[in-house]
């Protein structure tokens, strides 16, 4: 059994973390990208424990929010 969590749903990016129960040393990070309705994988990071899949999750959600006043300002 496996827990997915949205962290992130910017309007370009997509982060999940998703934890395998049978596994508890294996964290999870996928960051997804939308075009259109298809939705394309750029990057899946693993991690050992939680604390360092949420420090990698914020600093990615800082990265997404930053693209997405960019996209805003243009």
């Amino acid at each position: 059994m496996k827990n997915t969590t949205i962290e992130s749903k910017v309007r370009h990016c997509f982060i999940m973390i998703t934890h395998i129960y049978s596994d508890p040393s294996s964290w999870i990070v996928e960051r997804w990208t939308k075009l259109m309705w298809f939705k394309k994988l750029i990057s899946i990071d693993w991690f050992n424990d939680e604390p360092q899949a949420l420090v990698f999750v914020n600093k990615m959600k800082c990265e997404c929010r930053g693209m997405e006043i960019l996209h805003y300002a243009e």
